[in-house]
């Protein structure tokens, strides 16, 4: 380690010069935005920035579903240790700043491992220009929650080690790495990731297999008692959401499953198609049944494949692959026997696909391993790794031509055997997957054929001049970058930096009208619609459920943006979207407070509902008579006046004329919101399908309702305490 720390500098400013060029655009001021970032995190983002600069703690989330629990959603990543930022930074600053993170965890992962730094800084760079990895900034919490991964996987094989002390420090890092993983808001990537290191632990190990085992669930239950903080709230809440009573599977995951053929997009990637251009071009799309992978490209690259497999000869090369066999199975999902029944049990596994966050991982370092034995390894260990790498070259080279023959003079057979695969469906013409692929094919097969050409024995050799194997290796590096630049060539876009600050007409128009009120997006369930907003949109919909919060628009009843949201709520904002524009759904959203409300519905509309806007194929319509967010049942019965108003915590002055009188709040009712009437306890209930209502007597009170859920203190105590623990288990033994 000494020898090589003065190449620690130059070899991290390569990984982080190359990162930051692919994400130049995001660096210069750009917002992310795509999938998940612009309809969900960003704005969830900037809900959790509301509350760090207010000092208030983000427990409830007032602007979503008549109100939700926020810090105990894990999506929320309230406890991430880099989500205090964004007092400072932005929702796609902290995004950039979690990849980052990510790539520098993963180099000192490997460094772990004993590669060299040479070698640690090539895995790293597999890992920044993978398919996958282009997707992990829009998906933000999927990222936090896979970045310390892998650093507790390079520290299972000394979990079997016969001296106490690497196998405590082992357990205390990975114990911490997990932690930090269940706090980043993705517990199925975390689960994953601990499923691998029981595996990896116990199979990887020299030492005692038993004594491996052991420490692994250690290592686990540390972690999970470290992000109890986190853990805790979040079982209490899952039990009451959506998900927790009874997602079907169909609504969450199986049909993320990977197709077994698609595997074969990990040498070319555009075998489905581009998912970037049109229908067209996508030929795959129709094989997804979601109608999308949920990671857009699974290839890794040519020549860092060719590496991967040149390390099957070393031992920690070995342990990869088959970390990466076994991932690559597990993510076919439905394709597998059983796997349906094992989904309904194991909610972990509902999205097959995000093994390929593993499967990447694992592919990237065996990768870096396979430098490792080409280029520093004994003269034995390198000629035999070159052998490996040269064959496989050829081989994959006769793949790819064959393909290209094909494209070039057998197009019906090429989109033949692509749709009798799996890899394409619908009716993209012959001549268009042929001219689609032609390019790529060629660029694959020029490629490995360089490589072989470089990796034979002539005109270079690694042993007779120094200058050689640095020939090689800048060739094969130009290789490497000319592919990877191809590949991720406008995935990953970034919007205007103003994208959340800049309000169009229609949000300016529905803050001027809602008011106090909420608003409802009528056919946000609808997928053409929602297709046609976005193109209207120009790429992002602004009044799209969740994402107006930016703007501090409060939603109701947004059909099931986020299944951690109360069972009821979800189940009542399904049963009004699946009614007809009329009396019926509008007196449902005058109860849940709805003021103002988007519709593609064509006049007429029913009475006390009046057009204030038109924008593309929607109308902008105010209801009247909503309810107030706090109301006093029968009308007329009393008035409500607020006081001390906050997201945990409001103060009501009530005055009720009638011997008996219920307060209507607008709120999704939730079991941690407790109510005193002057002092003392007042019963909540739930009311008018999901929301909340109280029994209030005769006269003058002060209500104050306040959220306090029960499971932060426990869950805080025990992961102060785990934290302790692991200090104790990282300090150095006491001599005697």
């Amino acid at each position: 380690m000494k020898k090589e720390a003065p190449r620690l500098a130059p070899v991290l400013a390569v990984v982080f010069g190359a990162a930051a060029l692919r994400f130049a655009p995001f660096l210069a001021g750009g917002t992310l935005y795509r999938r998940d970032a612009g309809f969900f995190f960003v704005p969830w983002r900037l809900v959790l920035a509301r509350f760090l600069r207010s000092g208030e703690a983000p427990l409830w989330n007032e602007w979503m579903s008549a109100g939700r629990a926020f810090a105990a959603d894990p999506n929320a990543a309230v406890f991430w240790p880099l989500s205090p930022l964004l007092v400072v930074f932005s929702p796609t600053a902290l995004a950039l700043a979690n990849v980052f993170l990510a790539l520098l965890v993963f180099f000192f992962a490997l460094r772990r491992l004993g590669l060299s730094t040479v070698a640690s800084g090539a895995g790293t760079l597999v890992l920044l220009f993978s398919g996958v990895f282009q997707s992990l900034p829009v998906y933000a919490t999927t990222c936090a929650a896979a970045l310390p991964v892998s650093l507790a996987l390079a520290e299972a094989p000394r979990l079997s080690a016969g001296d106490t002390t690497p196998r405590r420090r082992a357990c205390a890092l990975a114990g911490l790495a997990f932690g930090f993983s269940a706090l980043g808001g993705e517990p199925a990537v975390t689960l994953m990731g601990a499923a691998a290191f029981v595996a990896v632990a116990i199979g990887a190990g020299k030492g005692s297999r038993p004594r491996a085992a052991a420490a692994a669930l250690f290592t686990l239950v540390l972690g999970a008692g470290l992000a109890a903080i986190q853990i805790l709230p979040a079982a209490l809440e899952t039990a009451r959401s959506a998900r927790g009573a009874g997602m079907r599977l169909e609504h969450g995951a199986l049909f993320w499953s990977v197709r077994p053929a698609r595997v074969l997009t990990l040498v070319e990637p555009r075998l489905t198609g581009d998912p970037a251009g049109n229908a067209a071009s996508f030929w795959g799309s129709a094989t997804f049944d979601a109608g999308s992978p949920y990671f857009e490209d699974l290839a890794l690259g040519l020549v860092p494949l060719l590496f991967a497999v040149a390390a099957w000869r070393d031992r920690r090369g070995r342990a990869a692959l088959l970390l990466a066999f076994a991932g690559t199975g597990l993510s076919f999902g439905r394709f597998l026997p059983g796997y349906s029944f094992l989904a309904a049990a194991l909610p972990v596994i509902r999205y097959p696909e995000k093994w390929w966050l593993l499967v990447t991982f694992a592919l990237a370092a065996a990768a870096a391993v396979g430098v490792e034995a080409v280029f520093f390894g004994e003269a034995g260990v390198r000629a035999r790794a070159r052998s490996t790498l040269l064959k496989t070259a050829a081989g994959m080279a006769l793949v790819c031509g064959a393909l290209l023959v094909l494209a070039i003079g057998a197009e019906d057979f090429l989109r033949r055997g692509l749709w009798a695969a799996g890899l394409g469906a619908g009716e993209a013409s012959s001549s268009a997957v042929a001219a689609a692929l032609r390019v790529p094919l060629l660029m694959a097969t020029a490629t490995l054929l360089v490589c072989a050409g470089a990796l034979s024995p002539s005109p270079f050799t690694f042993e007779e001049k120094r200058r050689c194997p640095l020939l090689v290796a800048g060739i094969l590096s130009v290789l490497f970058f000319a592919d990877a630049a191809r590949r991720v060539a406008g995935t990953c876009p970034a919007g205007p930096p103003d994208l959340y600050s800049r309000e169009t007409p229609a949000v300016a128009l529905v803050r001027e009208q809602a008011g106090h009120g909420r608003f409802y997006d009528d056919g946000a369930d609808d997928a053409p619609t929602v297709a046609r907003r976005t193109r209207e949109a120009g790429g992002l919909d602004l009044l799209h459920p969740a994402t107006g919060v930016a703007f501090g628009i409060r939603y109701a009843g947004e059909n099931d943006v986020d299944r951690m949201t109360a069972a009821a709520s979800v189940r009542f904002a399904r049963d009004t979207a699946g009614l007809a524009w009329g009396e019926e759904k509008v007196a449902r959203l005058r109860r849940l407070g709805v003021a103002i409300v988007r519709t593609p519905a064509a006049p007429p509309d029913p009475a006390g509902v009046v057009e204030v806007g038109r924008f593309g194929g929607d109308r902008i319509l105010r209801i009247g008579g909503a309810r107030e967010e706090f109301a006093l049942l029968p009308t007329g019965g009393g008035r409500v006046t607020v006081g001390e108003r906050g997201a945990n915590l409001t103060r009501l002055e009530v005055h009720v004329a009638l011997p008996a009188a219920v307060l209507a709040v607008s709120r999704t009712f939730e079991p941690n919101w407790r109510a005193r009437l002057d002092g003392k306890e007042l019963a909540l209930r739930p009311a008018d399908g999901f929301l909340t209502a109280a029994d209030v007597p005769k006269g003058d009170h002060e209500i104050v309702l306040r959220y306090e859920n029960p499971a932060f203190g426990p869950g805080g105590a025990l992961s102060l305490a785990s934290l302790l623990a692991v200090a104790l288990l990282a300090l150095p033994p006491s001599r005697p």
